[in-house]
C-alpha cells in the first residue's frame, strides 16, 4: 500500500486519438498537457504533469505519444516510449499503475488497434497486469447499449488475455470524479516495474530484442509482406489499365503504388534503425528528463509543506477544541456527582424511613401484647375465691370492687400515657432522620 506523503506515479497508454492527453488533465485539474480534437496526435513524446493530490497522496500522471500515429511509425513511438522509461527506472523511479486508454465509440476493433494491444501487453508484461486497469471512455458520446454490447465483446475476446493474468476493466464518463475514482483503484499498488524497462536495463538487451521489440518488428513484417502482395496486384491493374489506355485508371493506381511503396520503404527503414533511434532518444532525454525530474521534485516538496501546514492546522484545530471542551466536562462531571449524591441521600432516606415505621410497626405490636398481658392479669385476680363469713364477704367484695375500679383507672391512665410517649418518640426519631440527622436524641421525659 502507498504510503502518504510518497509520490505514486501512474502511466497512460493507447492509440492516438485514444483521449489520454484529455483524461490527464481532467484527472490533474490542469491544462497542462495539449488537448487534440482529430486523430492525428497531439503528444509527440512521454511527459509528466504536475504532481497533484488525490486523497492526501501525491500523483502524477505520464501521457505517452499514441502508437497508430498518422505522423509516425509505430516503432518510432515505441522506441520514444522505451527510452523514456529506460531512464525513469536507471534512476530508481517506478510506477504505481498503468492505465491503457481504449474508445468505447471505435466500431470494431481492427487490426492496428490489435496490434496496438499486443505490444501493450509485452511491454508491461504478465507480471505487471494486476497493476493495469483497462479503461474506455467516450462514453458519452455513444448509446449505453451500444457501448455495453463493444465493451462485453472486448471483455470476452481483446482484453482477456489482459484481464484474465490480474488487469481489471473500467469506464470513464468525461467528469473529473471518474478520473480520479479511476486513480484510486491504483493508488493503493506497491510499485512496480514494467517488463520492457527489466529487459532494457537489467537484462542489457537492444529494443529490437525485447518482447514488445520483437512483437512489434513481427506485426510491421507482416504487414510488409502484405503490402507486397498489394503492389504486385496494383502492378497487374496498371498493365491492364495500360494496354486499355485507361489513362484516368492507370494514374489513380499509379498514385495507390506510389504510396505503398512509401509505406514499405517506411515500414522497413523504421525496423532496421529500431535499436538506432532508441539510442539515439534516450540521449535526448537525458538533460529533458533531468530538468522535468529537478521541477518535479520541487513541486512535489511544495506539495509536501502544505501537507505538513494543513496538518498542523488540523492539529491546532483539535487541541483548540479539545481545550474548549474540557470546563464543560468539568462541570457535567460534577453535576453528575452532585445527582448520584442526592440520589444517594434519596435512598438513604427512603431506607432509614421504612426500618423506622418497621421499629414503630413492632413497638405496637409489643404495646398490644402488654396490654393483653395486663388485662388477664386484672381478670386473675378478680377471679380469686375468698374464704370469709357472708357479712364479712359482702363487705369486702364492694371494697375490692371499688379499689379494683380504681386500680384499673389508674392502669388504663398509665398505658394510654405510655402508649402517647411511646407513639412520640417514634414519631420524633422519624422526623428527625428523614430530615437527614445520623445520630437522633430521646428527649427526656418527666
Amino acid at each position: 500500500m502507498a504510503p502518504q506523503g510518497r509520490e505514486s506515479r501512474v502511466i497512460i497508454m493507447g492509440s492516438t486519438g485514444a483521449g489520454k492527453s484529455e483524461f490527464a488533465n481532467c484527472a490533474s485539474g490542469s491544462s497542462d498537457f495539449l488537448v487534440g480534437r482529430s486523430l492525428a496526435s497531439c503528444t509527440t513524446e512521454a511527459c509528466t504533469s504536475k504532481p497533484f493530490l488525490v486523497d492526501g497522496k501525491i500523483v502524477t500522471i505520464i501521457d505517452t505519444p499514441g502508437f497508430d500515429d498518422t505522423r509516425r511509425g509505430d516503432a518510432e513511438v515505441l522506441s520514444s516510449i522505451a527510452a523514456y522509461l529506460s531512464k525513469l527506472y536507471e534512476q530508481g523511479i517506478k510506477l504505481t499503475g498503468i492505465i491503457y486508454l481504449y474508445r468505447i465509440t471505435d466500431v470494431r476493433m481492427v487490426g492496428t488497434a490489435q496490434r496496438t494491444f499486443r505490444v501493450f501487453r509485452k511491454l508491461c508484461g504478465e507480471s505487471t497486469f494486476g497493476h493495469v486497469l483497462i479503461v474506455t471512455n467516450m462514453w458519452e458520446k455513444e448509446r449505453l447499449e451500444v457501448g455495453e454490447a463493444r465493451e462485453q465483446q472486448l471483455s470476452a475476446k481483446y482484453f482477456k488475455p489482459a484481464l484474465d493474468g490480474g488487469a481489471r476493466m473500467m469506464r470513464h464518463d468525461g467528469t473529473r470524479e471518474s478520473a480520479l475514482n479511476i486513480l484510486r483503484r491504483l493508488l493503493d499498488n506497491d510499485t512496480t516495474s514494467l517488463s520492457i524497462q527489466r529487459e532494457i536495463v537489467d537484462e542489457h538487451k537492444q529494443l529490437i530484442h525485447t518482447a514488445a521489440g520483437e512483437e512489434l518488428t513481427s506485426a510491421l513484417r507482416e504487414q510488409a509482406q502484405s503490402y507486397n502482395d498489394e503492389l504486385r496486384s496494383l502492378r497487374t491493374e496498371m498493365e491492364a489499365a495500360m494496354k486499355a489506355k485507361d489513362e484516368e485508371t492507370r494514374r489513380e493506381v499509379q498514385e495507390e503504388l506510389e504510396r505503398k511503396r512509401e509505406e514499405l520503404t517506411r515500414i522497413k527503414r523504421d525496423v532496421e534503425r529500431m535499436t538506432e533511434r532508441f539510442v539515439s532518444e534516450k540521449t535526448r532525454l537525458e538533460t529533458r528528463i533531468a530538468d522535468m525530474e529537478a521541477a518535479n521534485r520541487q513541486h512535489v516538496g511544495q506539495l509536501l509543506d502544505m501537507q505538513n501546514l494543513v496538518s498542523q492546522a488540523l492539529l491546532q484545530l483539535m487541541k483548540s477544541q479539545n481545550d474548549a471542551a474540557r470546563p464543560k466536562e468539568v462541570e457535567e462531571r460534577q453535576a453528575r456527582i452532585l445527582a448520584e449524591e442526592r440520589l444517594a441521600n434519596v435512598l438513604a432516606s427512603t431506607k432509614q424511613r421504612d426500618e423506622l415505621q418497621a421499629v414503630q410497626s413492632e413497638m405496637n405490636k409489643r404495646l398490644c401484647a402488654l396490654q393483653d398481658e395486663i388485662a388477664k392479669m386484672k381478670s386473675g385476680k378478680a377471679d380469686e375465691p375468698h374464704k370469709t363469713d357472708p357479712d364479712a364477704t359482702d363487705t369486702y367484695t364492694s371494697r375490692q370492687a371499688k379499689d379494683q375500679e380504681t386500680e384499673r383507672t389508674k392502669d388504663e391512665e398509665r398505658i394510654a400515657r405510655l402508649a402517647y410517649f411511646v407513639h412520640m418518640i417514634v414519631g420524633f426519631v422519624i422526623t428527625k432522620w428523614t430530615k437527614g440527622s445520623t445520630n437522633p436524641t430521646i428527649p427526656k421525659t418527666c
